[in-house]
C-alpha cells in the first residue's frame, strides 16, 4: 500500500496512525469497500479524500475543497 497525493493529508494520516490508529484502519477499510472507492475525513477543519486504487492497492489523499 502506497500512499500518493496532497502531502499534508498524508501528514494527517501518518499523526493518526500515533494515536488514533482505530479510526485510521476504519477509513481505509472504508476506502476499501465502498462501491466508488472512497471516504473522506477531517483534520484541523481541512477536508480529505482517500480514493482507493483496486488495480495497485494504492491510495490518493486529495483535499477537498
Amino acid at each position: 500500500m502506497k500512499f500518493t497525493g496532497d502531502p499534508d493529508g498524508i501528514a494527517a494520516l501518518k499523526k493518526m496512525k500515533e494515536s488514533r490508529v482505530e479510526y485510521l484502519k476504519y477509513l481505509l477499510q472504508e476506502a476499501r469497500t465502498n462501491l466508488d472507492h472512497s471516504t473522506t475525513f477531517k483534520e484541523n477543519e481541512v477536508k480529505f479524500k482517500i480514493l482507493f486504487d483496486p488495480k495497485t492497492g494504492d491510495l490518493d489523499v486529495q483535499k477537498q475543497s
